[in-house]
């Protein structure tokens, strides 16, 4: 094997396979990256064994080969370079990088203990709006759960129904939804649940300019196009649980408020709440939002007071702030309206200038400390 290429080309691209690499693995041969030189052409791939990544790149080839090198130590030599053309020269077991100034030689792990990677066949491909799934993926993502008892709400749910496609996530916590219309995916009913790990790493890709990527479903796996990067990730089993019954159509308690002002009160009331729960006390009456918290162990009360437009009997809610923080970012209006109905209920909250059924965020009430 043999290729030259410039120290900046090089290094962006592992940096992006790297995202893959696990810091920590029981199978040693995945923190390495496999290096293919082909016809005019460099190869990068890395693998957790749940998603892959592939960087395909011209390059001066000019000998055949293939190789499989430590990542994090690659990357660190790499990156530490000057800029200046760097030569790959060796065989699959040892691997000759050479500079300027001088060379670093790196044992190569066996190929054929690298994990195969799936095949993927371009003529399959279906072609979306890059930057609406990169939007879907911004604004649901962050509600998925970290609990693993329940692997499907671990994923975010991706439905292509009709002339619509909508993403969920939830942690029985919040829920949040976004839904676009989408012609291209028509014929793709079947619903899928992606890990959230895949779809948060293609935004780094995937500017709001961009044009299409292009989509290749499988059996149990998925794959994203993204030119120069193809990202390949399993498939979560389902099903995923009835969401829509928890979302209320309709509620008697409507606040609007400005979103700033929220998202600086929550948080500022929200640093003498307790450490575990993160509660903060809304209480909401005569168009006046109060938010306050107690904490016994630090001997602490916060409050604020903020205006808002507010319909409906006065009302007591407790909230964790961390996931209230969340939503309010996930929200591109100045203000922000929030559908409630009882202190038990969940409550939905969404743009004034984005229709409910398009994008809402649903969030369940704490029980409030007597």
């Amino acid at each position: 094997m043999k290729f030259n290429l410039s120290k900046s080309r090089l290094s962006g691209y592992l940096q992006s396979v790297l995202q893959v690499v696990p810091t920590k693995s029981t199978l040693p041969i995945l923190s390495n990256v496999l290096f293919e030189a082909l016809d005019d052409k460099l190869k990068i791939s890395a693998t957790d064994l749940e998603v892959s990544i592939t960087a395909t790149f011209d390059c001066a080839v000019m000998k055949k080969g293939i190789a499989v090198l430590p990542a994090r130590i690659l990357f660190d030599i790499i990156k530490e370079l000057p800029e200046s053309e760097i030569t790959f020269e060796g065989t699959a077991t040892r691997v000759e990088i050479k500079v300027p100034n001088g060379s670093y030689k790196i044992a190569c792990a066996a190929a054929e203990d690298f994990p195969k990677l799936p095949v993927v066949n371009t003529k399959k491909q279906i072609k979306i709006d890059g930057s609406e799934f990169v939007t879907m993926i911004k604004k649901t993502t962050f509600a998925c759960s970290v609990d693993e008892t329940r692997p499907a709400l671990n994923g975010v749910l991706w439905s292509t129904k009709g002339d619509m496609m909508s993403m969920v996530a939830t942690d029985g916590h919040r829920l949040a939804k976004l839904a676009l219309e989408n012609t291209k995916l028509k014929g793709v009913s079947e619903d899928i649940i992606i890990p959230p790990k895949v779809l948060n790493i293609i935004p780094k890709f995937i500017s709001e300019s961009d044009g299409d990527i292009g989509v290749i479903f499988g059996e149990n796996n998925i794959i994203f196009n993204l030119g120069d990067i193809i990202l390949t990730s399993r498939l979560i089993e389902g099903p995923y649980p009835n969401y829509d019954q928890v979302i209320p159509s309709e509620t008697d308690k409507k606040m609007v408020i400005s979103k700033d002002d929220l998202a600086g009160a929550v948080r500022r009331v929200s640093i003498l709440s307790n450490s575990l729960t993160h509660q903060v006390k809304f209480s909401i009456k005569n168009n006046t939002l109060t938010i306050s918290t107690t904490n016994a162990d630090v001997g602490g009360e916060g409050k604020e007071t903020l205006n808002c437009e507010y319909s409906g009997d006065a009302v007591e809610l407790g909230y964790n702030a961390t996931y209230i923080s969340d939503i309010i970012a996930k929200m591109d209006s100045d203000e922000i309206i929030f559908g409630l109905s009882n202190p038990v209920s969940a409550g939905v909250v969404y743009s004034p200038d984005i229709p409910k059924e398009q994008f809402l965020c649903l969030i369940m009430p704490l029980r409030l400390a007597d």
